[in-house]
């Protein structure tokens, strides 16, 4: 079953085009990944294509898990992150699996960008964290959905910044 999200932010910006080069700019994406805690990154397919782009990373936070989680389970917060562009949609849709629990834990999500009005786009990033641990299955999905709405908050400025600075070349 799993916890729904739905976060949303504006950008000041001509197109979804323009967004989505930011978001695929390597040098922004190592900003956003620095002020959201994410210590690396290791991409290890990224196949751009005609439609699509696909990526597929493995993401390493320098945060640690919360002492109600390290007592039942062992290991970090690094996860597999796959996330496909549908070019002609500007949407991207997010496969999330964190390592640990075995595969117990999922995050999908989907990216869309839409234009708004004249200069302004609208992120919609919407989807279910799911996590199939008894007893605590619940309270661990509403504390991801949290860290998402901070990370995705914090990504969003800096998003606008780097727009607002000429964004990508």
């Amino acid at each position: 079953m799993g916890t729904p999200f739905h976060f949303e932010h504006r950008f000041r910006a001509p197109s979804p085009a323009v967004v989505l080069a930011a978001y695929f700019d390597d040098a922004h994406r190592d900003e956003q990944d620095r002020a959201t805690d994410i210590a690396r990154r290791e991409v290890r397919e990224d196949v751009d294509g005609p439609t699509e782009r696909r990526r597929v990373s493995r993401v390493f936070p320098r945060r640690q898990l919360p002492a109600v989680v390290r007592a039942v389970v062992r290991g970090d917060l690094s996860f597999d992150e796959t996330i496909v562009w549908v070019k002609a949609a500007d949407r991207i849709d997010f496969d999330i699996r964190p390592l640990l629990l075995d595969g117990r834990a999922r995050i999908e999500a989907r990216y869309q960008l839409t234009a708004t009005g004249p200069g302004e786009v609208l992120r919609t990033y919407a989807g279910t964290v799911a996590v199939d641990v008894r007893l605590l299955g619940g309270r661990i999905e509403r504390t991801i959905v949290d860290d998402l709405e901070r990370s995705l908050a914090t990504a969003a400025a800096l998003t606008q910044a780097y727009l607002d600075r000429g964004g990508p070349a």
